[in-house]
């Protein structure tokens, strides 16, 4: 047999430990992914030529992209604010979620000793890729977002950082009236229900860090799987289905995970009275543009 299939696992695997504490494939793969960026961005800034080629080209194409899209969303004022946390976000996203169609990962590693014991194998001098030991190998690297903590370390920095926006942009008052709205009480039969719509936007934004976790860690996860499970089934021919489909996922996941933080940083430094003061003003420029309209044909 050319290899057997590796048991798929959700729990990264432990490397080797510093000063106590365990390093996992997952993490060297995201210090991976941290190194890729600094040299990436190094390189691409260095020299900042007026006429843009090669690295500095891609990296000015990508922020540019990334700067309209913010735009776009949030306007121009808030985009300043937004821009670095969800460009920070796309790009690191990616990087990490792209790296598991490289050469190596979740295929180089160490042959689990406690399996090989357990299957009453003899125990190798070297790692091994094929044959009956490659079911009992301990990758080194995995990608950073097929790690659940990685995923929740990130939802977390989203919804607390959306949090701190609206505490900053509308205050402490109003954010804390969009969830516990005591005033709502006071309007008779409709009032418990607006306060009760208030909590259920509480627990919404609570939620999204569920939402938004799991949803990255589930589809690089399944990714990987994938891609192990086809590789054994279909050696060599597999790659060239499931690598391309494995690069559109991750960079959708990426552009999703940063766009749905740039929604909600939009709605969450959004007071409810100037979404009502917005749409009042809209409606009676709407009317007023649909009167001159009608003097306008009256008059032809």
């Amino acid at each position: 047999m050319l290899w057997k299939l590796q048991p798929i696992q959700i729990q990264p695997e432990v490397i080797f430990y510093i000063f106590g504490l365990p390093v996992t494939n997952t993490l060297i793969g995201t210090w991976i992914s941290i190194i890729v960026l600094l040299l990436l961005f190094y390189f691409g800034t260095r020299k900042r030529d007026l006429i843009p080629s090669g690295i500095q080209n891609a990296l000015e194409w990508i922020i540019e992209y990334l700067l309209n899209l913010t735009e776009s969303v949030a306007g121009k004022v808030k985009a300043k604010k937004f821009f670095p946390l969800v460009a920070t976000f796309f790009i690191f996203i990616l990087f990490c979620n792209l790296l598991d169609v490289f050469p190596g990962v979740d295929t180089i590693g160490t042959v689990n000793l406690i399996a090989l014991r357990s299957a009453h194998l003899s125990v190798p001098s070297t790692f091994f890729l094929l044959g009956d030991y490659s079911d009992k190998l301990t990758p080194w690297v995995r990608p950073g977002t097929s790690d659940l903590n990685l995923t929740l370390a990130l939802a977390l920095v989203s919804v607390i950082v959306t949090q701190i926006f609206g505490f900053y942009t509308l205050g402490a008052k109003q954010q804390l009236s969009k969830y516990f709205n005591f005033k709502a009480l006071r309007h008779g039969f409709q009032g418990p229900i607006e306060f009760f719509v208030g909590l259920i936007e509480l627990v919404t934004e609570i939620s999204r860090i569920l939402s938004f976790s799991f949803r990255l860690f589930g589809n690089i996860f399944a990714g990987s799987a994938v891609l192990a499970v086809f590789a054994w089934l279909l050696p060599f021919v597999s790659d060239a289905i499931f690598i391309p489909l494995e690069l559109f996922v991750g960079f959708v996941q990426a552009l999703i995970f940063a766009l749905l933080t740039l929604v909600f940083l939009e709605i969450g430094t959004t007071s409810h009275e100037e979404v009502g003061d917005e749409s009042e003003q809209e409606a009676l420029e709407e009317y007023k543009k649909s009167e001159a309209e009608q003097e306008a044909v009256a008059a032809s």
